[in-house]
């Protein structure tokens, strides 16, 4: 990922999309007695880039699926980089709850609402731990049905602990493991086939480039 220049996370995040809805926290140790929000991953750009990279229907070039990736990623860091700095919802609606609560209102329609609750069902709650110590992280699912992927990047390797609950019948962290190792697979082949094609292309460029000694 280094090699190409990728964020860890939005990488991890465009691997592991086409396994379930997911969010990320954000940190927000930038202000006072600030401690998280959330970054919500389920983006236009990350469900078209999944599409690219699974409908069996349809042919995408490498090329495409390259683009589709990229805007992924730039829409994952747009969305890191809101949350961080307290641009994001949750922290301002859950504020808003408090409020009417402490006010004896009743319960705003917003929060009764059947895509708000189902808005806050996050089947995968990831973290990103970074240090450089060879460690691991762990910390169980916030739903039910879902999971926990917390994970500490190296400079080679990505370290991963998946939790999710034993006594739940519609979830397997061995089942989300490989799927996660299959689009880490898929799309490290990807880059590093666009990779190989970009250099190609390159060297073709430069060599039509040169001047061209005369026969005389």
């Amino acid at each position: 990922m280094r090699s190409y220049k990728l964020p860890y996370s939005s990488h991890f995040t465009s691997a592991v999309e086409g396994s379930c809805p997911l969010t990320e926290s954000a940190s927000l140790r930038r202000f006072q007695e600030g401690r998280v929000d959330n970054i919500r991953s389920a983006t236009p750009e990350a469900l078209a880039f999944v599409k690219s990279m699974t409908d069996e229907r349809a042919t995408y070039t490498d090329a495409e699926k390259m683009k589709r990736l990229m805007d992924a990623i730039n829409a994952q860091t747009n969305n890191t980089v809101a949350a961080i700095t307290g641009m994001a919802i949750d922290n301002h609606l859950l504020g808003l709850l408090k409020i009417a609560k402490e006010l004896n209102m009743e319960k705003p329609e917003i929060f009764c609402d059947e895509t708000y609750l189902a808005s806050n069902q996050f089947i995968l709650s990831t973290s990103q731990v970074p240090t450089t110590v060879e460690m691991f992280c762990c910390y169980g699912p916030v739903v039910p049905n879902g999971y926990g992927a917390c994970y500490n990047p190296q400079s080679d390797h990505i370290i991963f602990c998946v939790s999710s609950f034993w006594e739940n019948t519609e979830t397997s962290s061995a089942v989300f493991v490989k799927v996660l190792n299959d689009g880490l697979v898929e799309i490290r082949d990807l880059c590093n086939r666009s990779s190989a094609t970009a250099t190609k292309l390159a060297d073709v460029s430069q060599g039509a480039s040169k001047p061209h000694k005369s026969g005389k």
